[in-house]
């Protein structure tokens, strides 16, 4: 009778066992690995030693995923009459990441999203609106290198007329990124405070690069109900295994009909998507603001030390001298405004003299005036001394705190000319002040 020994009834279990367990495997495995798991057998019939062996195999399969993720915290500024120059002009960053287990083609749109809000960048108050040009103009570029210029292959693209960008991809190895960037022209009709946003949406591509519209569990792109589909252990599939968007604003796009879809991007739809925005700033804002100091009736409003007078309030009557202050406010935080000049046309001699009329009675002036920068009160401290010993003159304070001087009226009306600031900087105030008296003759 033919039966197993003890040791070989053991010896067969301890290998089969050891045969079958499952291998482990890092995550990132390249696709196209085949995984081969060979079970041997060794037993004993009759006292003679008998052997088997058994093998499965499956190929690693394709799991896409790209990542899109603006590098803006914030919106990016832009000036009016300024040109979409890589380089010179801000530009919105886009860091797109090809997290599929091998190296892939990849497809992004750009889709002009006008005034829409960004999660996460500062609310926009009131009703926002888009700054000009309609349609938006300007470039498209992956800068491979991120140095902000195009250079050397990298490829790019005007931005098209009808909201939408394409530009296709290079081969991304796996875990490889690229930036995405975006430049605008504005124009100069251009306000404080406008909007244009921008979404820009990701594919994974074929080696053509057209973008994948299903992988092989039955998941389309850019979304649907997912269909059943048998797994084949020995061919090479592709999985979308991309993540969704919580931010409604986070759009996806059909690469096929070259629409966007409305609704946030879902998972396991072979996209990925990220907005950002820029919002137009004034790099100067310029504020005038008068005040009467005296009249004849009434006296000074101010005393020697700048103090207000409270019991004496003068009125805008022939022989009243008025001061006037014209502020200039850099409320930027990254642009610097050079060669600023003030030219400020007072009305004619009939009705204001460009000096001081009343020389027996000194004019005193406040320590400093309070003007209204984007509906904030901002005060503005005056070189008192100095304007008071140039009443007769226009006193100029530059930008920068070092720079400060008085210049003469203009020649027949009292009038400012080139009244020069210099270089105001992110944040710098510079103004002027000068006093005229209302014609008594």
């Amino acid at each position: 009778m033919q039966y197993l020994t003890k040791r070989g009834r053991l010896l067969a279990c301890l290998v089969l066992g050891l045969g079958f367990h499952p291998l482990a495997f890092a995550l990132g495995t390249d696709s196209g690995t085949v995984v081969t798991n060979s079970a041997t057998l060794a037993y004993q019939v009759n006292s003679v030693a008998q052997t088997g062996s058994s093998s499965v195999a499956f190929t690693v399969d394709r799991k896409l995923n790209v990542v899109v993720a603006t590098q803006n915290a914030n919106w990016v500024s832009v000036i009016p009459g300024q040109t979409a120059t890589p380089g010179t002009a801000n530009a919105l960053n886009y860091l797109v990441t090809n997290r599929t287990n091998e190296a892939s083609r990849i497809r992004v749109a750009l889709v002009d999203r006008s005034t829409q809000a960004v999660t996460g960048f500062s609310a926009q108050g009131g009703s926002p609106t888009v700054f000009p040009p309609t349609p938006a103009t300007g470039t498209m570029w992956n800068d491979l290198n991120n140095n902000n210029l195009i250079d050397g292959a990298e490829t790019s693209v005007a931005l098209s007329a009808t909201g939408i960008t394409v530009l296709a991809l290079p081969s991304l190895a796996e875990d490889a990124a690229t930036n995405i960037k975006v430049v605008v022209n504005v124009t100069n009709a251009a306000v404080a405070n406008q909007y244009r946003s921008f979404t820009l949406v990701a594919a994974v591509a074929d080696a053509g690069g057209v973008a994948l519209t299903a992988d092989s569990s039955g998941n389309v792109s850019p979304g649907g109900t997912a269909s059943n589909v048998a797994n084949n252990l020995n061919a090479v599939e592709s999985v979308f295994a991309d993540a969704g968007s919580a931010n409604a604003e986070d759009i996806r796009f059909n690469f096929i009909s070259g629409a966007s879809v409305a609704g946030a991007d879902v998972v396991f739809n072979g996209q990925s998507s990220d907005t950002s925005g820029f919002i137009s700033v004034l790099t100067l804002t310029v504020v005038k603001y008068t005040e009467v100091l005296f009249d004849p009736i009434s006296g000074n409003a101010y005393n020697g030390s700048g103090a207000r007078i409270v019991t004496s309030n003068p009125k805008s009557i022939p022989g009243a001298v008025v001061l006037y202050v014209v502020g200039v406010f850099n409320t930027t935080t990254t642009f610097t405004a050079q060669t600023v000049l003030i030219d400020d046309d007072v009305p004619n001699p009939s009705v204001l003299v460009g000096d001081q009329a009343n020389p027996g009675t000194p004019v005193d002036l406040p320590t400093s005036v309070t003007l209204t920068v984007g509906g904030t009160p901002t005060a503005v401290a005056l070189d008192r001394t100095n304007i008071i010993t140039d009443r007769d003159r226009v006193w100029v304070r530059g930008c920068a705190a070092t720079s400060a001087s008085s210049q003469v009226f203009g020649g027949g009306t009292p009038e400012i000319d080139d009244a020069a600031l210099g270089t105001c900087t992110a944040g710098q105030t510079g103004y002027i002040a000068y006093l005229v008296t209302i014609n008594d003759a």
